[in-house]
């Protein structure tokens, strides 16, 4: 008992410091970037491999899209700074994952790690967010055992934890909303944008690519357009949530 009771601790302090995480995670891959090298030593191949992590990241935005956009609030789905659950979430996503949303954290962070190809950061990477996700999500699932009993029981004994399978999808009954995800996953996507930029940008300035002279030549077009539209979404959105009610959702 006094052992559940450190790692419900443990988990809970946790989980109130996992929005730094993807801070320790850029101090990592910063750490990588001094080595690393362009793809096939050209900078236009590289940038398809850039394309393909961004898309392991984006892959993670749309799984945490699509608990968002189904999640009523005061959910599992819903809770920013501590355990909130008037209900078990079962439907959708949740039918087939019981932390969907970790899982979609997991991808999106893997994105920016796999850019170095540097398989000790990997593995580093996933043993970190192995070791401290468990601590969480072992004080989620005690909170809503106690909360639920067999409720929960009987759910969480038919759905893996982390690892999804891909039968027995239940359709939610609430409705898709935009509006929802936009409002609360706009820094989300902007977050990953700003990232590759910046790898890519320190990759050119540190690996003397293009023998440039000062540090604003290493900028590149595809820097600046992804930048820019990144920044002009984020902009739009922000200026939409904090000055009207338009992404408003009533229940959500």
């Amino acid at each position: 008992m006094a052992l559940i009771e450190e790692l419900d601790k443990q988990g809970n302090f946790l989980f109130r410091w996992r929005s730094y995480i993807p801070g320790f995670i850029l101090l990592l891959c910063l750490y990588s970037l001094k080595d690393f090298k362009f793809l096939n030593d050209s900078y236009e191949t590289n940038l398809y491999y850039v394309a393909v992590c961004f898309a392991v990241s984006f892959l993670g935005l749309a799984v945490r899209c699509f608990v968002i956009g189904y999640a009523p609030a005061r959910t599992s789905g819903r809770n920013t700074k501590e355990q909130v659950a008037d209900v078990v979430n079962q439907e959708g996503i949740y039918s087939l994952v019981r932390h969907p949303l970790y899982l979609g954290n997991f991808l999106m962070y893997l994105g920016p790690v796999l850019y170095f190809r540097d398989i000790p950061l990997t593995l580093v990477f996933c043993l970190f967010f192995g070791i401290y996700y468990e601590r969480i999500m072992f004080a989620e699932e005690k909170f809503l055992r106690d909360k639920f009993g067999n409720d929960y029981l009987d759910w969480a004994n038919k759905i893996p934890a982390f690892l999804p399978k891909f039968s027995g999808y239940v359709k939610p009954k609430l409705g898709f909303s935009i509006r929802n995800i936009l409002k609360r996953e706009y820094p989300s996507l902007f977050g990953i944008v700003v990232i590759f930029v910046l790898f890519d940008f320190g990759a050119n300035y540190l690996n003397g690519f293009f023998s440039w002279q000062e540090p604003w030549e290493a900028i590149t077009e595809p820097q600046i357009w992804a930048f820019g539209a990144g920044a002009a979404f984020y902009a739009t959105i922000r200026i939409l949530v904090k000055t009207t009610k338009l992404l408003q959702v009533e229940g959500r």
